[in-house]
């Protein structure tokens, strides 16, 4: 099978992008045009090299558009040409413990770069949505992919709303760079290449993922939260999170350990 391309070109055509150098020595990188969606097309990537036996680097896919990007519970997630970072990495795992933690330590690594460029604006919903004043700016979306003999890899599909307009925002509830940055943005494909490589710093290390996620969090002790896990719809007043970055709910039932669901109501 042919690599995946490791000089990553820019879909605007301005040749080569300005990814770090270091980053393209570990993950290798493709730009994409238009896709419908970059989260498909790296699994459909793993699953050729898969079935021909291979085990390949690191790589991630960047897009300049989707026409069918999923975000959480199948919804559709609205990617227009060139006004955002539409990107997925393929990473292996060596733990089960290790896939659980990924998208919060992803979280982590791209509301830290927001914050870099929004002055501290940058929060975290439960699990790993990222809002501004309480409007979304992006979001993940991990799904794990097993081989026959065990392995694990992760793909880790995430969105950012860069050059957004108000007008060109999808939703009245989100928020883009542009609208929140306290200075001009940086390039789209420029910023693609930080956060990817954020990311993999971010799942490389065990620097205190889940003390800076914590001190991330938009939920305060005892706000009231509505989830959804699974069929059941679940309220309670927020209490922390456990060891592994599990939400707790106190709820009229008790204390409640929620490890994967979605926070609809703050």
């Amino acid at each position: 099978m042919t690599p995946v391309e490791d000089r990553p070109r820019d879909p605007l055509g301005r040749g080569t992008s300005r990814w770090p150098r270091p980053l393209l020595d570990q993950v290798n990188g493709i730009f994409a045009g238009r896709v419908d969606s970059t989260q498909s097309f790296a699994r459909r990537l793993l699953d050729r090299h898969f079935r021909e036996q291979e085990t390949p680097r690191p790589f991630a896919i960047v897009a300049h558009e989707q026409s069918g990007g999923v975000g959480r519970r199948g919804r559709a997630w609205k990617s227009a040409p060139g006004l955002g970072v539409w990107a997925s990495m393929a990473v292996p795992v060596e733990s089960r413990q290790e896939l659980q933690s990924v998208p919060m330590r992803a979280a982590v690594a791209l509301a830290e770069l927001v914050n870099e460029l929004t002055g501290d604006r940058c929060r975290l919903k439960w699990p790993n949505d990222l809002v501004v004043s309480r409007r979304k700016l992006g979001g993940l979306l991990v799904d794990a992919v097993s081989r026959a003999e065990g392995s694990a890899w992760a793909v880790i599909g995430f969105g950012l709303n860069v050059e957004h307009g108000e007008a060109e925002l999808p939703d009245p509830a989100a928020t883009s760079l542009r609208l929140a940055a306290a200075s001009p943005t940086p390039e789209v494909a420029a910023l693609a290449g930080t956060a990817i490589q954020r990311i993999w710093r971010e799942l490389e290390s065990s620097r205190d993922w889940l003390d800076r996620y914590r001190s991330l969090t938009v939920h305060r002790s005892g706000d009231p939260l509505v989830c959804e896990v699974g069929a059941e719809i679940l309220r309670g007043a927020f209490a922390g999170f456990d060891e592994h970055g599990f939400l707790q709910l106190d709820t009229g039932a008790g204390r409640r350990v929620v490890a994967s669901g979605e926070v609809f109501s703050w």
